[in-house]
């Protein structure tokens, strides 16, 4: 991979920690629009980068590595957006900030509200829901502190730096803001909607400017050392393949002493080639922790001592403790699967509404475009991202193209309505070395479901 071009690309854009968990934005404004439909729509995507939604023409974007006026130096041995404070010799998060129109950014929607000068971003953490839509009232309510006021839907992708100066300027449209019982305002309000039938609520979090030494001084604020009830736990191949396959872990003297070393924990902020290389099935685990106030908070562990959060990066952990608690996650490496005799992933076997099909499966050496057609044939919207890979059959093995292997991908979720079709371009002139002649197949990830499609190169 190249790191200095992807860096470059991502310098502009903040890192998800869990995309297909953290677009409840999209599927409230679908609740809102969809009164009388009681389905919650599908929302699986992979692959771990930057989080764009594009749907109907919305866009959210984020770019928080702005820093603040006067900041200290930039810390460089870790690829870091995060600011190294030289006089504790922590880091403080950068300032959340919108790139200026001719920055040549369109899409700037980021759910956000602005109050007392600073800027809330929808949190990492989230309100307990079986379906991803549906909440409990009375949790709500009984986390709903005193009123503040009522944002405003002022803020759009055409906006200016001088539209975020107004108290309560928003992108979320109009929403009661309050604080949080158990937490500090200046870091964390919720934003509560009600409808004629039904109501919605969303956590959001303003950590910009704040200095961290300790991971204690990031953490005692999501209340989370001596307040956890459950955890759930899902392997790398689950989240990245949108599976979604999670279990339940313990709370034991191994889980609470992870949490120790996570409150004394090192913060070295973010570091991209960690976030966009270690993608070993088990180099990477998620966990999800619901404290006593049923609000989930999501970790993610990187093998060797760390644990990532989007909002402050990485944390480097006592490795000791942090490899016990990695132990208690078994991770089993995937089944080798013989591609020449297996069918179980084709796209015609798939047990799916989707049909993933190819404009023509013989192209010439030279060919500049291959084009996929995707078709929803069910009643749901699918999603997918822009990722793909090229397998190249080697005897009886297919193996991932050099060239591909290369490739970084930014993580865009696009929807595929019910009864429509959209078409998927792969650019073959972005790969080097080009394809030469032989047998090939595209693999896809779509709604959760991997489909492949073989074509073949002659000369």
């Amino acid at each position: 991979m190249n790191s200095n071009n992807y860096k470059d690309l991502l310098d502009q854009i903040k890192i998800s920690d869990d995309f297909k968990e953290r677009t409840n934005i999209m599927m409230r404004d679908n609740f809102n629009n969809k009164k009388n439909n009681n389905k919650t729509k599908k929302l699986v995507v992979s692959f771990a980068s930057a989080a764009i939604i594009l749907s109907a023409g919305a866009m959210i974007f984020n770019n928080t590595n702005l820093i603040p006026e006067k900041a200290p130096v930039t810390n460089a041995n870790n690829n870091s957006n995060t600011v190294t404070n030289s006089a504790t010799k922590g880091i403080t998060i950068p300032l959340t900030q919108i790139p200026e129109q001719d920055a040549g950014i369109k899409g700037r929607m980021l759910p956000l509200f602005v109050y007392q000068g600073k800027v809330y971003l929808q949190s990492n953490t989230a309100f307990e829901s079986s379906d991803g839509i549906t909440l409990n009232k009375d949790e709500v309510l009984a986390l709903q502190g005193d009123f503040l006021g009522t944002t405003k839907g002022s803020i759009d992708e055409w906006s200016t730096q001088d539209d975020y100066v107004t108290e309560f300027a928003s992108t979320i449209g109009e929403g009661k803001v309050y604080t949080v019982k158990g937490y500090d305002s200046n870091h964390r309000l919720m934003v509560y909607y009600e409808y004629p039938d039904g109501f919605y609520c969303d956590i959001f979090d303003s950590f910009g400017g704040l200095t961290i030494d300790s991971g204690a001084d990031y953490f005692d604020l999501l209340n989370l050392k001596d307040n956890i009830v459950s955890i759930k736990w899902e392997s790398f191949d689950s989240w990245n393949n949108g599976k979604g396959e999670k279990a339940d872990a313990t709370i034991d003297t191994t889980f609470n002493d992870f949490i120790n070393a996570l409150y004394e924990s090192t913060p070295i902020g973010d570091n991209i080639d960690m976030l966009t290389e270690n993608t070993d099935y088990d180099s990477q685990k998620f966990i999800t922790v619901k404290t006593k106030d049923n609000l989930l908070t999501s970790l993610r562990l990187f093998k060797g001592g760390y644990v990532y959060t989007p909002e402050a990066g990485f944390f480097q952990l006592d490795l000791d403790a942090f490899n016990a608690y990695w132990d208690t996650l078994p991770v089993s490496a995937p089944e080798v699967i013989d591609p020449v005799t297996d069918t179980t992933n084709d796209s015609n076997s798939v047990s799916t509404d989707i049909t993933f099909a190819m404009n023509t499966n013989t192209l010439k050496v030279g060919a500049e475009k291959l084009t996929l057609t995707i078709t929803n044939n069910g009643d749901e919207a699918y999603f997918y991202g822009a990722d793909y890979s090229i397998e190249k059959l080697n005897g009886s093995t297919y193996e991932v193209i050099p060239a591909v292997k290369d490739l970084a991908f930014i993580e865009i979720a696009y929807s595929i309505e019910p009864g429509t079709s959209v078409d998927f371009d792969i650019d073959l002139k972005a790969l080097n070395p080009s394809l030469e002649t032989g047998k090939y197949r595209v693999v896809k990830n779509i709604g959760g479901e991997v489909f492949n499609i073989d074509f073949e190169i002659t000369n």
